[in-house]
């Protein structure tokens, strides 16, 4: 059975591995990404060299506004590494592999749709909390792009404002570093989630969480309203939370009072695997090697 390379590219970590046709995973690594251009593309010559003998074939994941025809990504957010080479022409001069590239956001949403929480839908959005907030469109079992392929990018969209000397502040919603962020300083000692969801009893920390938790609120509940999806998946670490996930659910459905009937509210399925399974299923939509319904 054919194998192909799957690579999820992060800011902090590239994660890949070797997959077939049934998404069954061989030698999964993982490696600090660097952030020096040149020296993040001989990283990638590095990886497709331990397998070149092996594969078909190169699928990637990795955050930007990629265009998934050219795989140029466009992206003022995202590093200099991530925008200095267009890896569908540079991976695939060097390994003489068809190279697919696309967004991570939407590869995990791909995942899901196929093998997660939106396998029984047409139509799906999914939202991810990490460092920042990403975000896909399924639309009739289709990724939704956009015409800049900025679609998805929830994280960008404003909820808010506040005056200060005749000059109004924009804001948006945070992600979970944002939350931490907060915390710390409140508490003046640097904290993550997991102990944050430990010291919910703290009344300033629980303060800090129920504003935060009410942004992230407004934000899916338009995005509800705004697509009617039957579904928002949730991803990112955070989701494996339970009460964040029923908390986040209750808040959503009492701002937005006749919307629970419509569309569900739920924790992705994939976990740490969908960069990876969704870089693939785009790759076999792409080369028609084959073709995921």
């Amino acid at each position: 059975m054919k194998k192909y390379l799957t690579m999820d590219i992060g800011g902090t970590f590239i994660k890949y591995s070797l997959m077939d046709r049934n998404f069954n995973e061989e030698n999964p690594e993982s490696i600090p990404t660097e952030k020096n251009p040149e020296k993040f593309l001989k990283q990638l010559y590095g990886i497709v060299d331990e397998v070149k003998e092996q594969i078909h074939g190169i699928a990637i994941s990795m955050g930007g506004f990629i265009n998934p025809e050219t795989c140029e990504n466009t992206d003022f957010s995202v590093g200099q590494n991530f925008r200095e080479y267009n890896l569908k022409e540079t991976l695939g001069r060097y390994s003489g592999y068809p190279v697919s590239v696309e967004n991570d956001s939407n590869c995990a949403a791909l995942a899901e749709m196929y093998l997660g929480g939106g396998k029984d839908c047409k139509d799906v959005c999914m939202i991810t909390l990490g460092t920042g907030i990403g975000g896909a469109i399924i639309q009739n079992r289709q990724l939704f792009r956009g015409r800049n392929y900025k679609a998805g990018e929830f994280g960008l969209s404003y909820i808010g404002r506040e005056k200060k000397d005749n000059t109004y502040t924009y804001h948006a919603p945070k992600a979970t570093s944002g939350l931490a962020k907060k915390v710390s300083e409140a508490l003046g000692q640097k904290v993550d989630g997991v102990y944050i969801f430990r010291n919910l009893g703290q009344p300033e920390v629980y303060r800090i969480y129920e504003e935060w938790l009410e942004n992230l609120a407004m934000m899916v509940g338009n995005i509800a309203v705004s697509f009617d999806p039957e579904k928002i998946l949730i991803g990112g670490g955070i989701s494996a939370q339970d009460k964040f996930i029923c908390d986040l659910r209750e808040r959503v459905y009492d701002i937005y009072q006749n919307l629970e009937p419509y569309t569900k509210i739920e924790a992705c399925h994939m976990g740490n695997n969908a960069g990876k399974i969704g870089a693939l299923i785009e790759y076999f939509n792409r080369y028609k090697d084959r073709e995921v319904k």
